[in-house]
């Protein structure tokens, strides 16, 4: 009778390792399936974004020194920030304004800043102007 009631237990404890086993995998598959879809959709909705961002350099005014202001028409369907400026591949540190700030859809804005290459009378920069999206738009500034 002893021997019944050790495989009756046995078996119980049996069972209930392999439910235990099985709900943390149904949970674990859950929660990373789940973290996935979350992370495709914020990466769907992104290109999204990306796709719906347009915005063209209207003018770039030297005021002086290495001191520049570029004014910029965001012509598409959402609003855009400017995070980064790069003259001729060198990214921009010090900015006096505009860096950041929202430009609505069909509306010019700036960015004022410090050039990290000596701006020459009559030479050529490629100005990079980087959105908080990632977009660029490249344009040749001749002083």
């Amino acid at each position: 009778m002893d021997r019944g009631v050790s495989e009756v237990v046995a078996s119980l404890i049996l069972l209930l390792i392999v439910t235990t086993l099985g709900t943390f995998l149904y949970s674990y598959t859950l929660t990373t399936t789940g973290l996935q879809q979350r992370y495709l959709e914020s990466q769907t909705r992104l290109e999204t974004e990306r796709a719906e961002e347009r915005f063209r350099v209207v003018s770039v005014t030297w005021m002086g020194g290495n001191k520049l202001n570029v004014t910029i028409l965001n012509y598409g369907l959402i609003d855009i920030a400017i995070v980064d400026v790069y003259v001729n591949g060198v990214r921009v540190s010090t900015y006096y304004g505009g860096r950041g700030e929202e430009i609505y859809t069909s509306e010019l804005g700036w960015v004022c800043f410090e050039s990290p290459i000596s701006i020459e009378e009559g030479s050529s920069y490629e100005i990079t102007i980087v959105s908080e999206r990632g977009v660029t738009y490249a344009y040749l500034w001749e002083s």
